[in-house]
């Protein structure tokens, strides 16, 4: 069986790798290059093959038979996964949501929401996108010039349009916001609530969310979560652990992909004031060029998947059982499927990146972040005389979302 072992000077795994983003992009081309697959086997994560190659990614994610999502969505500390399915009953996770489930039984689940994230349900969500990028805008021309515009504007305007969706106030903005960082950033010292990998943060998820999906079950809504609490799965009412879990998905992933890709947009057109420019002359440039944001950006860092047979991928002999890591970030940095990948370019025909994932499992959400990308950038930009770094960014750390707890900005408004 041949086996390319990941070289030891190569970890863009590591969480605190991604604090040095042109470090770890350099360590990514190392690896398409030299070892495209590889086999990973450090602590503290059990073994498992890396995949950088946009093409190889796709032919893994396209395969969703062959390469499942279960039982290991995600990397995980072996000593996390160890508690975890002691404490859930042989479940690595305390929750299953959408993103868990394979075959049938996924597009089943997936079915109960796509009206709401595709086609009319984005027409109809456009108004109030449109209102609090307004809102935002109005945020930054208050904030007299200087704004940290990852807290400020990134993180919130995704977070209300999430509530907005699921028909909560946005007095719960804060709440959601802290679990969801809790959760998706457990590694970063700074957001984490303990180094449990946020299992200790799901019996608070729990009740929040069961009391939600009782509240709408009572008395349903013109909203998301009624249609969820209120759903059939085949000829039964949808479970209660799979409606939490549901709840969770779409409050989390929901905005915390959207906010990274909004925050590293603006830096990438702070830092390539041409591509503002263009954007500033020409708008609608965004209708493609929020792609290309999300591709630059890749928000989402990895994903796992289980091969369900042997496989050779790239001269890697995959056996049954073995787990695979998909690093989208390299996909979407791959020289073989983009001209100049290193170049944020917002005219560049970037549809085929990998930002949003690949195959049945793409992200459900991709058509409400786009507009939420596109409009603010197309509103706000053409306002902005000038706009620069007013401090030093500081990226989340984590090898699975991306995103930045901080950007400070300086910038004028035209009319100022």
């Amino acid at each position: 069986m041949r086996k390319p072992v990941t070289p030891t000077h190569l970890d863009p795994i590591r969480h605190e790798a991604w604090l040095n983003e042109e470090q770890v992009n350099r360590q990514m081309r190392e690896l398409r290059a030299s070892c495209p697959v590889s086999w990973y086997e450090r602590a503290p994560y059990r073994p498992f093959w890396l995949v950088t190659r946009h093409a190889d990614i796709k032919e893994v994610m396209g395969q969703n038979a062959l390469f499942i999502n279960e039982p290991r969505l995600v990397l995980v500390d072996t000593a996390v996964e160890e508690a975890t399915e002691q404490a859930y009953g042989g479940r690595r996770y305390a929750v299953r949501t959408v993103l868990d489930m394979d075959g049938d039984e996924h597009r089943s689940y997936r079915e109960l929401t796509r009206a709401w994230f595709m086609g009319p349900g984005v027409v109809k969500l456009q108004q109030r996108i449109d209102a609090l990028v307004d809102r935002y805008i109005a945020t930054m021309r208050e904030a007299g010039g200087q704004i940290d515009f990852a807290q400020e504007v990134a993180s919130q305007l995704p977070l209300r349009v999430i509530l907005s969706i699921l028909g909560l106030p946005e007095s719960e903005a804060p709440f959601i916001l802290r679990i969801t960082q809790q959760l998706l950033s457990s590694a970063d010292p700074e957001l984490q609530r303990s180094r449990e990998g946020g299992a200790d943060v799901m019996p608070e998820v729990a009740a929040y969310f069961g009391q939600l999906l009782a509240q709408r079950r009572a008395d349903p809504q013109d909203d998301l979560a009624s249609v969820i609490a209120n759903s059939l799965v085949g000829d039964e009412a949808i479970g209660a652990l799979e409606a939490i879990s549901y709840y969770l998905l779409v409050s989390t992933a929901g905005h915390e992909t959207t906010a990274a890709s909004i925050a590293g947009g603006m830096l990438a057109f702070i830092q390539n004031p041409e591509q503002l420019q263009k954007v500033q002359g020409k708008p609608a440039l965004l209708r493609n060029g929020a792609n290309e944001i999300v591709r630059w950006v890749s928000p989402i860092r990895h994903f796992m998947r289980t091969a369900t047979e042997d496989y050779t991928l790239s001269g890697a002999d995959i056996r049954a059982g073995d787990s695979l890591c998909v690093l989208l970030p390299s996909g979407n940095r791959d020289e073989a499927a983009f001209d100049a990948p290193d170049r944020f370019d917002i005219e560049r025909p970037s549809e085929g990146h990998v930002g949003f994932g690949w195959g049945a499992h793409a992200c459900l959400g991709r058509q409400v972040a786009l507009a939420e990308i596109r409009t603010l950038f197309a509103r706000l930009l053409p306002q902005l005389a000038s706009v620069e770094l007013a401090g030093t960014p500081r990226p989340i750390q984590s090898n699975f979302t991306g995103g930045y707890k901080s950007l400070p900005i300086r910038y004028r408004f035209r009319d100022a």
